[in-house]
């Protein structure tokens, strides 16, 4: 019993990214350099080259050892606003699912909620040992709340949010996070109107309450508001997709005359040089 309680007490420190990791000396001024050569083979529409990826692995592995010797957490005079906190763990989160699938490939990594991929493995951050839950739920979510997240992470699906060809920066957070939650709605994929049924993403099911407590008082408990903020006033630059004017007429001006219905989502990894599903 008492082993079992060791294990027990163990397994949750582990998820919850609590158990220490050793730091180590940075080589010199941390900064996203390495990250943003890593993210050359990332494509406009989100896919990634993984073959050139894997080919010319070493700046991601740069950036992502460097993580182990810098954090918000244990340098946190390096990090002094909540833009540059938060910059840092997107960044983080992303590089090191980059590295998760690059170590997999091309055989793959499932890339599943309830499978190893967020839970199985952990990396030395800042002298924590963060699984991807841990990054994603004790930090992104418990520390900094800011719904628009969700649109950033890049999950290893074709069907989730795209990754971004830059790293996020401070300086521009707030802009990056209404472009990848724009890019995101614009998709129709994630949105879809079909009479008076709007179709989306099972991510506004599952964290529906995330967008939900974003909404300003008054505005009631419908996350079509939220989806409505972020949708294109035209279809200039993504010809067919579903304007605000085309939600405000299929559901009325208080967004409730209309069903949701909530798409599966293409688990497939984004990789450039694999064919599109239909």
């Amino acid at each position: 019993m008492a082993l079992l309680a060791v294990l027990v007490t163990g397994a949750a420190l582990y998820a919850r990214g609590a158990l220490p990791a050793p730091v180590p000396p940075l080589a010199g001024p941390f900064g996203y350099h390495d990250y943003a050569r890593a993210l050359d083979p990332v494509r406009p529409g989100g896919d990634v080259d993984f073959g050139g990826l894997v080919r010319e692995r070493a700046a991601l592995d740069r950036f992502v050892a460097s993580l182990a010797s810098v954090s918000p957490h244990n340098r946190p005079e390096l990090f002094p606003t909540p833009e540059d906190g938060l910059s840092y763990w997107i960044n983080a989160y992303n590089a090191l699912v980059l590295q998760h699938l690059v170590d997999g490939y091309p055989d793959g990594v499932a890339a599943s909620w309830f499978g190893r991929f967020y839970w199985g493995r952990a990396w030395p951050v800042g002298g924590e040992r963060l699984t991807l839950w841990a990054l994603e739920q004790r930090i992104l979510f418990g520390e900094y709340a800011d719904p628009r997240v969700h649109f950033a992470l890049f999950r290893g699906t074709r069907g989730g949010p795209g990754l971004d060809g830059a790293p996020y920066q401070p300086d521009f957070l707030d802009a990056q996070l209404n472009d990848a939650s724009r890019r995101f709605m614009g998709d129709k994929r994630h949105v879809r109107m079909e009479g008076t049924t709007v179709h989306l993403a099972s991510l506004f099911k599952t964290r529906q309450q995330d967008f939900l407590a974003a909404l300003p008082e008054g505005r009631g408990g419908n996350v079509l508001q939220f989806v409505w903020a972020f949708l294109p006033d035209t279809c200039e630059e993504r010809p067919g997709c579903d304007t605000r004017g085309d939600l405000d007429r299929a559901c009325g001006t208080q967004l409730d005359k209309c069903t949701l219905a909530f798409m599966p989502e293409d688990a497939s990894l984004p990789d450039a040089s694999a064919p599109l599903r239909p």
